[in-house]
């Protein structure tokens, strides 16, 4: 599993990245980054948002967020793809495949919460969470 970081004076194809962390590496790496100082940076720069991203086998498995707002990180976007079942024809066939979830209103609660969810691979639990 990989944590990508992307901060507010970064272009859109930087990041800083680190391998093979552990779940918990993953909880405490949202705790500490300053969301709120990368905000303002960001609002500043006119830059790219603080990003924090999970990938697990490349982009097959993955999940990010991103603290947006007007000087203080108020709310996060994040999406997050994982394997499963996904409906086609209108629902009347099911195959193997991606599922992708977004959401543009979480606070830091549910983002931690999105991610502890990810991370657990309660799969139903996310899509739970990102359909509230």
């Amino acid at each position: 599993m990989d944590l990508n970081f992307q901060y507010a004076h970064h272009q859109s194809d930087e990041s800083d990245t680190t391998h093979n962390i552990s779940k918990e590496d993953a909880l405490n790496a949202f705790e500490q980054f300053d969301w709120d100082g990368e905000v303002e940076k960001a609002n500043q720069l006119n830059n790219c948002s603080p990003t924090l991203s999970i990938l697990v086998n490349g982009s097959s498995e993955m999940i990010w967020v991103s603290g947006v707002g007007s000087h203080k990180c108020s709310a996060f976007t994040s999406e997050c793809c994982f394997p499963g079942e996904v409906k086609r024809l209108f629902g009347l066939y099911k195959s193997q495949g991606t599922i992708s979830l977004y959401s543009d209103c979480l606070n830091k609660a549910k983002a931690r919460e999105a991610i502890e969810l990810f991370l657990e691979k309660d799969y139903k639990g996310l899509e739970k969470l990102y359909r509230e």
